[in-house]
């Protein structure tokens, strides 16, 4: 069988460079058919034959401190790759017929783990010393047959699962398997050890995203990934952007992901699916607004509550003027308080180009932690420069729809009283860690190695240099790149999941994130008696959008009233749409090397690819 696939494979090869596009995707398609028929045999083959405690499919991720050793590779296989698009594993490879010096060398590296995922890639039989040896709950994969099982005597790890075969397919699915991309539903078809013909525990329905192709979901991949190319290529040729991130998950299931161009035009990194992205407005509402639907949820904040119940500072008294006292947290969420777009706070202490010595240095000490960017720090005070100036702004036209930054501002320091722990320690320990998403961060540059941390601006306005891997906007800047406005990285991968979340309102992995009746009431129009198309944080279509030609429409035409999504500066994009069960991710690095390029928005292109993905669902 797999000899007759890669003499096919190899004929469509050799086809595709002697015919035109239309036969081209013609083939592709046939192709990708055959493909999807393998998967679905394979992922039907796929056994588990333990799951003691129901370890299985993986739970509570922030409670995990996972590792991964494929014994019989050398070097970071499929599998392993896989493991880590669910949540952070470090790996650790061993040859066949390993020496007691190695494994006693890496079972000390072991301590720090609480679940070993062990995955057998051959007939050696030394993965059970390592299964004697480490003392936790551990997982083992056996990628030779049931033939195996013969050798586990009565020593069954916590979890067992059984693939027939070594190849990519079998290793990718096998690892969706214990996070729950995909259930269980294979049976030994002979009798193995202590297991008889026919074993085999059934897990019905998956729990987390799944890593499939088009035809998973009854679109053509052939015809859906040539209208996303041509475009994404023709952006990239026009120069709107160096490089992004596309992803596409449709059913629960990713059915494309692909990195295209570079981080630079310089065109020395290529762009990685592993990249992380400055989010730029995108942060508004993937960390502050779950964080509020959160505190809502839980009771602690209600919509049509002033914001100075939360927030004193806005509330007038004696040599303390305010005009916000009764502005409401659902106005403010709606973008119609009438809240000043932006304020430049950090030109109050530039002068002449040049920051002031007094309020900033060049390496962090008491007093001076605020990073504006890695080896440039702004004095601590600066942040109540900012509240006030908030506080003190012009209010505009109440009731009529501006967007602003300013409420997202202060957004944090609001959380952090009101939830009783800090902001960023209250995001990873409620979401970003149980969802397994650990690239969705603050001031990345802490976290990761450069190399995966695209450019965003090389910034002569203000930080006078490339600015990578610390927040591209200047007023989350000036609050050390952690704000409710801006300041979040990402991969697409990872993002994926709390956008998920949000479509499946509120519940991810088996557990509820947030009420269900929350993320409905968030997502919905709020003032449409005012023209105002948005949720609460979250955006929305134009009110009449499926009116609309593509070019005059936001987002797509075909996106359903029920959808949202949001936009970010540096050209980042997501939109949702329960209808659809759809998700769409673009990440791009628009601004580079100068914010003034708007070709991205001049091109429509994050709305063509929307376009082409609902024209391959219709299809």
């Amino acid at each position: 069988m797999k000899q007759l696939f890669l003499c096919y494979f190899l004929l469509s090869v050799s086809l595709l460079r002697n015919i035109d596009a239309d036969c081209q995707v013609a083939v592709t398609t046939a192709f990708n058919k055959d493909i999807f028929l393998q998967r679905l045999q394979t992922e039907a083959s796929i056994t588990l034959l333990e799951n003691q405690q129901n370890l299985l499919p993986l739970k509570r991720l922030d409670t995990l401190k996972i590792v991964s050793i494929s014994v019989g590779e050398n070097t970071i296989t499929p599998f392993q790759q896989m493991l880590g698009n669910y949540s952070r594993v470090d790996h650790f490879n061993l040859p066949d017929n390993f020496s007691d010096n190695q494994l006693n060398t890496l079972i000390k590296k072991l301590t720090p783990y609480n679940l070993l995922i062990l995955g057998a890639h051959s007939a050696d039989k030394g993965y059970i010393s390592i299964l004697k040896s480490f003392r936790k709950k551990c997982i083992l994969v056996i990628f030779s047959g049931a033939e195996e099982l013969k050798s586990l005597e009565n020593q069954p790890p916590d979890g067992l699962i059984v693939a027939d075969d070594n190849d990519n397919l079998s290793q990718e699915l096998s690892a969706q398997m214990i996070f729950g991309g995909i259930g269980a539903k294979g049976k030994l078809k002979v009798a193995s050890g202590n297991y008889t013909t026919g074993s085999g525990i059934s897990i019905d329905n998956p729990i987390r995203l799944k890593y499939s192709i088009p035809e998973e979901v009854d679109i053509n991949g052939a015809h859906l990934t040539e209208k996303i190319d041509s475009i994404l290529n023709d952006a990239i040729a026009q120069q709107a952007f160096p490089g992004c991130n596309v992803l596409v998950a449709k059913n629960g299931t990713i059915i494309f992901q692909k990195a295209y161009g570079f981080h630079t035009y310089e065109n020395s990194v290529p762009a990685s699916k592993n990249d992380l992205y400055d989010l730029a407005s995108v942060t508004k509402v993937s960390s502050a607004l779950p964080a509020i639907m959160k505190l809502h949820g839980d009771g602690i904040i209600q919509l049509d509550e002033n914001l100075s119940t939360y927030w004193p500072d806005w509330k007038k008294r004696l040599f303390h003027s305010s005009n916000k006292e009764d502005i409401t947290v659902r106005e403010l969420l709606a973008h119609q308080a009438g809240l000043t777009p932006y304020i430049p706070f950090w030109k109050k202490k530039v002068k002449n180009g040049r920051l002031s010595p007094s309020w900033y240095r060049v390496e962090e000490e008491s007093g001076y932690q605020l990073m504006v960017a890695p080896g440039l720090f702004l004095k601590n005070d600066f942040r109540k420069r900012v509240y006030k100036a908030i506080r003190l702004s012009e209010l505009k036209d109440r009731g009529k729809y501006v967007y602003s930054d300013l409420f997202f501002v202060l957004a944090p320091e609001i959380i952090t009283k009101l939830a009783g722990t800090s902001y960023v320690r209250f995001l990873d320990s409620c979401f970003y860690q149980p969802l397994g998403a650990r690239t969705i961060t603050y001031n990345p540059s802490l976290k990761f190695s450069i190399d995966r941390l695209v450019p965003t601006e090389n910034d002569q306005y203000f930080r006078k240099r490339l600015v990578q891997g610390a927040v591209h906007d200047e007023a989350s800047a000036v609050l050390g790149g952690v704000s409710g406005n801006a300041g979040l990285f990402s991969t697409a991968n990872d993002l994926a999941k709390l956008l998920q979340m949000y479509l499946q309102y509120g519940s991810y992995g088996g557990v509820q994130y947030l009420k269900e009746s929350t993320v409905k009431e968030f997502i919905s129009v709020q003032y449409p008696q005012n023209n105002n198309r948005r949720g609460l944080g979250f955006d929305k279509p134009l009110l009449n959008n499926n009116t609309l030609s593509l070019k005059d429409a936001y987002p797509s035409p075909d996106a359903s009233p029920e959808s949202f999504g949001h936009s970010g500066f540096t050209g980042t994009f997501f939109w949702v749409d329960p209808k659809y069960q759809l998700v769409y991710i673009l990440l791009t690095n628009r601004v580079y090397p100068t914010r003034t390029n708007t070709k991205i928005s001049d091109m429509s292109i994050r709305t063509k690819i929307q376009q082409a993905i609902y024209d391959g669902i219709k299809k």
